[in-house]
């Protein structure tokens, strides 16, 4: 006989709202606190994901939340600022990978691979300069203020208990349909939706850790492990995309481009099976805490 599932308590939501939404709250105002002086690369990296995880909970929390709620615009400013912070982010993110891909490389490509990173930079200058003067507007301004009053009066019922089935049934439902439809050998974008859909799960989980505790934990720790395995893989995808998109007038570039590429598109190639040996983990029912 299979034992039944511990019963999990629901929750009061007014205070799994404030709890899941006020720590990304305050990263944003962070980024927006460190404008004047320069945004450093560890608070835009905060901030980013502060974005994602609260467009994430906003969606995840909307059958719970009030009609009348300015939840999706919210959600659209989100992607706006968010979209600001990933240019800069990715610059960085980037950076690393092509550091990664030149070690090694012959000196021959010095003066290539110099271009290279100075082209990387530049873009990284333009986006931060953006970045500031929108983290300064009274746009993000009011953005902040909607989301505090998100987290101080949530838009649901003061006697409204929220349980774990009711947020990760469906993050749940549509990773595990995500990950049945892929080919055999699965195209970069099926991939990368993967793994927005497992992040989408693993902040659901994360909701409920207060409530639910190890069961969440562990959910959510499952999650990181395939998030990050397919993380591996996009960045590769996205550095083998941006170094064939320079220009290659230039025979010394060219050298380094090719170089980098290969050995980007040979990380973005051996990756590409790495995550499913963590996903088995994340599909065992026992995983499942709600």
């Amino acid at each position: 006989m299979i034992p039944a599932r511990p019963r999990i308590d629901t929750a009061p939501a007014r205070a799994l709202i404030a709890t899941a939404l006020a720590p990304s709250v305050d990263r944003l105002q962070d980024c927006r606190d460190a404008a004047g002086s320069g945004v450093r690369v560890e608070e835009i990296h905060q901030a980013r994901v502060a974005t994602r995880r609260l467009r994430s909970n906003l969606k995840n929390l909307r059958t719970v939340m009030s009609e009348s709620d300015d939840g999706n615009d919210v959600r659209s400013e989100l992607a706006w600022i968010g979209g600001l912070l990933g240019a800069v982010r990715d610059a960085d993110v980037l950076h690393g990978v092509l550091d990664r891909s030149t070690e090694g490389a012959p000196e021959e490509l010095t003066s290539g691979t110099a271009s290279v990173f100075s082209a990387l930079d530049g873009e990284r200058d333009r986006a931060l300069v953006v970045l500031t003067a929108a983290v300064e507007s009274q746009r993000f301004n009011a953005l902040l203020e909607r989301l505090r009053v998100l987290v101080v009066d949530p838009p649901v019922g003061d006697d409204l208990d929220l349980a774990p089935f009711a947020v990760m049934e469906p993050a749940w439902r549509a990773l595990q349909r995500a990950v049945e439809a892929l080919e055999r050998d699965p195209a970069d974008p099926a991939l990368h939706d993967v793994r927005i859909l497992t992040k989408h799960a693993r902040y659901a989980a994360e909701m409920f850790i207060p409530t639910a505790g190890e069961g969440a934990q562990r959910f959510a720790r499952r999650a990181a492990r395939v998030q990050d395995a397919l993380g591996v893989h996009q960045d590769a995808v996205v550095a083998v995309a941006w170094l064939l998109a320079r220009s290659r007038t230039d025979p010394d570039v060219a050298l380094a481009v090719g170089w980098l590429a290969g050995r980007s598109a040979a990380v973005r190639d051996s990756s590409r099976d790495v995550w499913r040996a963590p996903w088995a983990s994340l599909a065992r029912p026992k995983a499942r805490f709600w």
